[in-house]
């Protein structure tokens, strides 16, 4: 698998130097049966109405068709809570028929028999579960539906016992992060990878009252746990070591700020649920968002990356003397502060934290 993932990270960047859309994410729903409080996307039917509609089936398998015919090979299904929709099963078959290499974001929640049987004949490569808790009571603070943990773990069960890949995503705020090495201790039991967040973007795109995220102090300290609980001291000495290597002085070509430095835009692509298209999920300006179903992906798609050529960030980050260890990028400093050249204080925060955290914990050990 490790061999598939360098695999993978050299087709992106080399499609990303020649503008193919190799990447994308079909956003099938914004619904969903939890009520996380972190969540950015979770919209009710009401709320839904006055926005769009969610695509039919036969709407995205003419998108999947398209899509493959412009050069995207991996093809993430996610949501809201994707399995919720009744067609999942004929979009995911469909999508498969087509030859993508096929991934699922769920909250594992809601593997139903007809899931279950298209997956043991079908299986996708691979299952993201987001994981909030390790028992019911975690998930009754966090998501509001205690019974969701029990069938997350029969969901796990059966996936193991299937062969079919499994990641474990999980996300700490105040009402969760107490449970940080449990939910770690979780995976581990079950041979389980596992990506922890502790940023969470504002709720942009949605409004549901509850929303809640660590400060930038707790966000860096959980980072640093996270580090030496996964890597060790080794770790995080010569993560500390590299704070010390000054980044390299830019000059005038970026003065006016940096380009985007990822793959979206480039080789990636987000399709909502309603059918706009942006570089990433958080990327919400109208300036690039274009319209695949209206237009047709191939337009849309060099719609897309005109639009995101002219993007330049924060000019007082092309210097920056902690720039080396910042998480910065160009969805978080437009969800940060509306604009693609603001400056986010969050994560300005969140980073000089994190490299006082983790060279403190160097010095101890």
């Amino acid at each position: 698998m490790e061999r598939c993932a360098d695999i993978r990270r050299a087709l992106n960047k080399k499609c990303a130097a020649l503008g193919i859309p190799s990447n994308g994410i079909f956003e099938l729903t914004p619904r969903c049966n939890l009520r996380c409080k972190m969540c950015y996307v979770r919209l009710d039917p009401d709320q839904m109405a006055p926005i769009g509609r969610e695509r039919t089936a036969q709407e995205w398998l003419d998108m999947g068709r398209q899509v493959r015919d412009a050069g995207t090979v991996f093809l993430l299904l996610t949501g809201g809570e994707p399995t919720l929709r009744a067609d999942f099963c004929e979009i995911f078959e469909g999508l498969e028929e087509l030859g993508f290499s096929i991934a699922i974001n769920t909250n594992g929640t809601n593997l139903t028999p007809q899931i279950r049987q298209l997956w043991h004949r079908l299986p996708p490569l691979q299952v993201n579960i987001t994981l909030y808790g390790t028992c019911r009571e975690d998930y009754d603070a966090l998501c509001g539906n205690p019974g969701a943990f029990d069938a997350v773990v029969d969901a796990l069960d059966w996936l193991k016992q299937e062969g079919i890949l499994v990641h474990l995503n999980t996300t700490m705020v105040p009402t969760n992060v107490h449970k940080f090495l449990d939910v770690e201790q979780f995976a581990k039991e079950r041979d389980l990878e596992l990506r922890l967040t502790s940023y969470c973007f504002p709720p942009n795109r949605c409004d549901h009252g509850c929303f809640e995220r660590l400060s930038p102090e707790q966000a860096a300290e959980l980072i640093v746990q996270d580090t030496y609980y996964r890597e060790g001291p080794e770790a995080i000495k010569a993560k500390s070591r590299d704070l010390d290597i000054a980044p390299t002085p830019r000059t005038c070509d970026l003065d006016n700020g940096e380009p985007m430095q990822c793959l979206a835009g480039r080789s990636q692509y987000w399709i909502t649920w309603h059918g706009n298209m942006s570089p990433c999920a958080m990327i919400i300006d109208p300036s690039v968002q274009v319209h695949p179903f209206q237009d047709g992906f191939e337009t849309a798609w060099e719609q897309l990356k005109e639009a995101c050529r002219p993007i330049r960030l924060c000019p007082d980050c092309v210097n920056c003397p902690e720039q080396r260890s910042c998480m910065n990028c160009a969805a978080v400093t437009f969800a940060e502060t509306g604009r693609f050249d603001g400056k986010p204080e969050y994560m300005c925060q969140l980073n000089s934290s994190y490299r006082k955290t983790l060279q403190e914990l160097a010095k101890s050990l």
